[in-house]
């Protein structure tokens, strides 16, 4: 038995000489790519210098908020990762032509035909149809609210956005069964973003009945693919852009929007005076009886605004960015390290939920306060990136929460559930699923208080006829 023993620890001992002997300079060797360089290099990052081991969102941000250089040198799975602690180099890194995303494959990438389209009048005609879907989510809450039941947000605008972004793209409505085999294909189409299935790419880029419909998303990107790039890409790429556009816009814009209005409503729940301030901006802009909110209502509702630019400072609906530089990138004056230039090819990485949460550029982060804005906008507030590689759902995205935070809050009280529901985590959007409100019809509540205070002379009298 002793002679196992002895061997055992042979094997271990050998196998301990080889990993110091291999190991050891390998991290050595990837340490040493930034300290040649000048740059500080986050500790605890041992094992990101392995091929595999991926750096995630929560370290990143605790990275940052210990970094005392505007650029912190990393590794995300053996890679070379410049953490971007300065605002100036991360507004670059967002905006700049010399950075792209992580997979770029040259210039046919280019920018996504959805930013050529998705203007003011693009979100005026797809309005209507948004507004419809809105009010079947509100009138679908009318019996919970009657009955003060607690609902998960996530689920229900999870449904809504599907319906709407799914009717304004392909401009075919959506029935039931169809939206739910809609939802479960972009649920697959998520966990393979890689692959654009053959249920999406069924979806003709042209109208099959030859009647006339008002314009939609699919519509527009073909015509904008026609006018712009045919003859640069030719029609089968200029397909496939356009269906992969449209792909991505789709997959993006559903849990985003449920993310953002979910996180809304829990903020408003927490506080009831938020709440309510909002909810009487709002009966000074739209009607009591209205079923259809307008364009011009929604830019009057300013202080709504802000609350949605709020819940995005708090919960940016992506935490974290990646850039890959395309050329070398020079870093500005006074950022740090004797090296001046990121290489081709080096991943930058923006965290944004740490700018969103820095003092240096929001007073008292931690706190939901909606009044910070407009004055607190600085390049420090990115939620949805900046530049011509910005998020491509952003405005349908912030265009639907308007509605449905609007329509919801001037009929409907929310009331936070702390015994079932959690909190969100903006590390992880799943999280947003175990959120939980208790909704109340307002005009109940207005209905008691006045019946209650009818009553009220007559309990002070202690009896009930005369």
């Amino acid at each position: 038995m002793s002679g196992y023993i002895t061997v055992a620890l042979e094997v271990l001992a050998f196998l301990a000489f080889v990993v110091m002997a291999v190991g050891v300079p390998y991290v050595r060797r990837k340490r040493g790519y930034w300290t040649d360089r000048g740059v500080p290099v986050a500790g605890g990052t041992l094992a990101t210098t392995f091929p595999g081991v991926r750096l995630n969102e929560r370290l990143l941000t605790s990275y940052f908020k210990h970094a005392t250089a505007a650029v912190v040198g990393l590794h995300d799975a053996g890679r070379p990762c410049a953490l971007a602690c300065d605002v100036r180099i991360a507004a670059s890194a967002m905006g700049n032509d010399g950075f792209a995303e992580p997979g770029y494959r040259g210039a046919q990438d280019g920018c996504s035909l959805v930013r050529t389209v998705m203007d003011a009048e693009t979100m005026a005609t797809v309005m209507p149809v948004m507004n419809e879907c809105v009010a079947e989510l509100v009138t679908s809450l009318e019996a919970v609210a009657n009955r003060r039941l607690t609902i998960a947000p996530w689920t229900r605008v999870r449904k809504c956005a599907a319906t709407a972004v799914a009717t304004c793209v392909y401009g075919q409505p959506m029935i039931d069964s169809r939206i739910e085999a809609f939802a479960a294909q972009c649920d697959k189409a998520l966990k393979s973003p890689a692959v654009i299935t053959d249920y999406f790419a069924g979806y003709g880029l042209s109208d099959d009945d030859g009647r006339a419909q008002p314009p939609h998303i699919k519509r527009l990107l073909h015509e904008a693919s026609a006018d712009h790039h045919q003859q640069q890409l030719g029609s089968d790429v200029n397909s496939k852009r356009v269906r992969s556009n449209m792909f991505e816009f789709v997959t993006g814009s559903i849990e985003p929007t449920a993310a953002l209005v979910t996180a809304t409503l829990y903020e408003l729940a927490l506080d009831q005076n938020l709440q309510n301030r909002l909810r009487k901006h709002l009966d000074g802009v739209l009607d009591e009886h209205q079923q259809q909110i307008t364009i011009d209502q929604l830019d009057r509702l300013s202080y709504l605004e802000n609350v949605l630019r709020e819940t995005l400072r708090k919960y940016p609906l992506v935490p974290v960015v990646r850039r890959v530089t395309t050329k070398p990138y020079t870093l500005p004056p006074g950022s740090g390290g004797r090296a001046s230039t990121l290489e081709t090819d080096t991943l930058v990485v923006v965290p944004v939920h740490a700018f969103h949460h820095d003092g240096r550029h929001f007073a008292a982060p931690e706190a939901f306060r909606p009044d910070r804005f407009p004055e607190q906008l600085t390049v420090a507030y990115m939620p949805y990136g900046t530049g011509p590689r910005s998020y491509i759902g952003k405005h349908f995205v912030g265009l639907e929460a308007k509605l449905i935070i609007a329509a919801l809050v001037s009929r409907y009280e929310v009331h936070l559930d702390s015994e079932t529901g959690t909190p969100p985590n903006p590390f992880d959007v799943t999280s947003f699923a175990g959120v939980q409100v208790m909704v109340a019809n307002r005009n109940m509540r207005d209905r008691e208080s006045s019946i209650e205070a009818s009553l009220k002379p007559i309990n002070d009298k202690k009896f009930l006829f005369f």
